[in-house]
């Protein structure tokens, strides 16, 4: 080949041609060769040379390839340099404008809004009034929000702090009177009605009854502060007066307790698409057997054959993910920070229980904890107890859409949710007074962990997780205690035959064990014995298996409508003994260095946590009353018999008679 060096193999001179290589000359290829092989450095050497020097062999078609792509890389690379450019342009355009941005996306957002909540009212008002009480309420959450981060600490300054000290100098002698007032007050309402009503008397004197035997075995009766007791008891009676014996309040929890109702019905898309539609032919009979007609068989669909399985347990997955995405916007924050903020300023407990016992009202008893998780391993034993009490006396709020599901009075449950949580902290401290040290302002602070969970979608299908959890627990749970109660009745029936008692069961000794507390609730007494019967499957099994017997009572209609709103308000609650495992599991964890003192509270925390409910049946014995028919106003009567009357068409359905409250229904 011209113009290159050639190699040689067998010792001889290397020939040089008429190109030269002006970046290696002939002397520096005569010096590299190693001692060992004089030869090999040469030949590394020419090798050297022709491949730097240009090649003057015909073009092949697989270098033209090579050229075409090397071309075909360098546009790649100028789109991609262009792509480059405008994206980093539009980012640092973003990054210096982003505030007008966001200012600009969230005014045509509230405009977009507005106008449709405009054309939502003009078009049909009761039908939009729902969502005009939610806009306002949230519209006043934000203003609020707003004013306190901008102007908040100038106000306090200002205007607060002066008006507190003010207000303090005056109350510390007008609080008697007030107080003196309030007394003479209550005393007069329950005079009143237990004049009217002497069964109601039954219900004062067991609620009394209560709070005395708790005094007598506190851990300190000569240290409790009555503060948290009295207004803690207080907050309960405005509660259950409001729910129960005003309209307003009958009607709000009424209208809640339906909403709830048909919140939770959207399971069934979930449930039927999972265990199927498929109609399946049931038997009214429990044996196939003794089927004699067509009327003994019934269709149903595949995923309503079993509704325990099938119905009631999905309803804790479905609401236990709305909860976990509400926390995660933060909304199940701002009402659990805004209840515990009202309950320390009038009870007068430390943050951190305050907010374990608002987030009782919506979450379970390990739940909750978590809401002060930071905190748990230096609270004192009353806060612990009170932390402990508050899980025990009430329930969570994906175990209330299940008793819903039932059948049970959502009104009477989701009162009782409420009325348990300053109840449990009032009789916290009234068997457990805090003896250990004094308030600091650490003590005071209100605060929410923030969400782990990165986005809506990851908080939805950690609720789902969490939630597959406790419906494996509740199962397990139900399959071993009803065993165990199918077990003990049958070896207490073996053992009552001996003595001509063959039909012992625990149903039967809880009857005659609980009947006292029965009737001091204020049940009739030929209730009594049913009542006692779900107090004691409630306290010794679970209040699960206790309220699907009261469904199936109520169902069949065996108590009063008074017995059934005092067995809902009794049974409501965590308070047995397996709950002790659960929340010594759940604690224990959480605060490692304080097993013992959970473990020493438990037993005590426990039966606190019944009582509560028992004091939240006597109050509803106290102001039950049965509710009146719901009829519509005598103008609204008098006017829809007129449209019936005439030939002219009825008006639309906004054209109602009644309260703004039944637009919303």
């Amino acid at each position: 080949m011209e113009g290159k060096f050639q190699r040689r193999t067998s010792g001889k001179d290397v020939s040089v041609h008429s190109y030269q290589n002006p970046a290696l000359s002939t002397e520096d290829i005569a010096m590299e060769p190693t001692k060992k092989d004089p030869e090999r450095g040469i030949n590394e050497n020419v090798d050297r040379l022709n491949s730097s020097l240009p090649s003057s062999d015909p073009p092949s078609y697989h270098e033209e390839d090579i050229d075409e792509q090397e071309e075909e890389e360098k546009d790649q690379n100028r789109c991609m340099k262009g792509v480059s450019m405008v994206s980093d342009g539009i980012s640092k355009f973003v990054t210096e404008h982003k505030v007008v941005i966001r200012r600009t996306v969230y005014t045509l957002l509230c405009l977009g809004y507005l106008a449709f909540l405009i054309a939502a009212c003009v078009i049909n008002f009761c039908r939009a009034f729902a969502l005009l009480i939610i806009t306002l309420v949230v519209l006043v959450f934000v203003v609020y929000g707003l004013i306190r981060d901008r102007w908040g600490k100038a106000i306090y300054k200002l205007c607060l702090k002066p008006a507190a000290g003010c207000f303090m100098k005056v109350w510390k002698y007008a609080k008697w009177i007030i107080y003196l007032g309030i007394l003479v007050g209550i005393g007069l309402f329950l005079g009143l009605e237990t004049g009217k009503q002497p069964d109601q008397l039954i219900s004062l004197v067991g609620y009394f009854g209560i709070i005395l035997c708790l005094f007598v075995f506190s851990k300190s009766p000569g240290k409790v502060k009555w503060r948290p007791v009295l207004w803690g008891l207080s907050l309960q009676f405005l509660l259950g007066l409001f729910v129960l014996r005003t309209s307003v309040g009958y009607d709000v929890f009424k209208f809640l307790g339906d909403k709830f109702q048909g919140f939770l019905a959207f399971t069934d898309d979930g449930t039927s698409f999972v265990f199927g539609t498929s109609l399946v032919v049931t038997s009214n009979t429990a044996n196939l057997s003794e089927v004699t007609s067509f009327a003994d068989l019934g269709v149903t669909e595949a995923y309503l054959v079993h509704n325990f399985v099938f119905q009631v347990l999905p309803i804790i997955i479905f609401f236990s993910t709305v909860m976990s995405m509400l926390y995660y916007v933060g909304l199940m924050q701002i009402v659990i920070i805004k209840i515990a903020w009202i309950m320390q300023f009038t009870l007068g407990t430390s943050g951190p229980e305050s907010m374990s016992a608002a987030g009782n009202i919506f979450v379970g008893q390990t739940e909750a904890p978590l809401l002060v998780r930071p905190f748990l391993s230096t609270m004192t034993k009353s806060e612990l107890h009170a932390v402990m009490t508050g899980g025990f006396g009430t329930v969570a709020g994906s175990v209330l859409g299940a008793f819903i599901s039932f059948g049970i009075n959502p009104s009477h449950l989701l009162a009782c949710s409420v009325m348990a949580a300053p109840t449990a902290l009032a009789m916290s401290k009234l068997v457990y007074p805090e003896i250990e040290r004094k308030r600091t302002k650490k003590d005071e602070r209100l605060q929410a962990e923030a969400p782990q969970e990165r986005n809506l979608l990851e908080a939805a299908a950690s609720g789902a997780c969490v939630a597959v959890t406790l419906v494996a627990n509740i199962v397990g749970n139900v399959i071993a205690f009803i065993a165990l109660l199918g077990f003990l009745n049958a070896v207490l029936s073996w053992l009552g035959g001996m003595v001509d008692i063959p039909n012992l069961t625990f149903e039967t000794i809880c009857s005659y064990v609980f009947m006292p507390l029965a009737y001091v609730m204020g049940v009739p007494w030929e209730d009594c014995p049913v009542v006692a019967e779900l107090l004691g499957k409630k306290i010794f099994i679970n209040e699960f298996v206790a309220y699907l017997d009261l469904a199936d009572i109520v169902a069949a209609k065996k108590i009063s409508a008074r017995s059934e709103a005092i067995a809902t308000y009794a049974l409501c609650g965590f308070a047995n003994f397996s709950s002790i495992g659960i929340q010594l599991g759940g604690l224990g964890p959480m605060a490692p260095n304080r097993k013992g003192d959970l473990a020493e509270l438990a037993l005590r925390a426990m039966i606190t946590g019944v009582l509560v409910s028992i004091m939240n049946a006597c109050m509803a014995g106290l102001l039950y009353q049965e509710a009146a028919i719901a009829v519509l106003p005598t103008a609204a009567v008098n006017t829809t018999m007129g449209y019936l009357n005439m030939t002219t068409p009825a008006p639309p359905a906004c054209a109602y008679a009644g309260t703004l409250l039944d637009c919303m229904c």
